[in-house]
């Protein structure tokens, strides 16, 4: 399966518990999945990094489901998703 985009919105950061939270929807070729994440991440972090690390989050937890953790279902990345959540290389 094949997540084609993905969306990051109501990104906040929480000072109660000190954590960047937003709702991620993953678009895949049968269906759209909404996650919630929060992660324990500097309150100044750069955007960039953060919703870097926000989406590779939610990847983590779509690879958690019983759909994909069984491996019968392979879950892919389509490239420019996989660009905006791989680190970039150094030149």
């Amino acid at each position: 399966m094949q997540i084609t985009r993905i969306e990051i919105t109501e990104t906040r950061y929480c000072r109660d518990r000190a954590e960047h939270r937003a709702s991620l929807r993953l678009s895949l070729s049968d269906r759209v999945v909404t996650l919630f994440c929060a992660l324990d991440l500097p309150p100044d972090i750069a955007p960039a990094l953060r919703d870097r690390a926000l989406m590779a989050d939610a990847l983590r937890q779509m690879r958690r489901m019983p759909e994909f953790r069984s491996g019968r279902v392979p879950l892919r990345l389509a490239e420019p998703v996989r660009a905006a959540v791989e680190e970039p290389r150094a030149a």
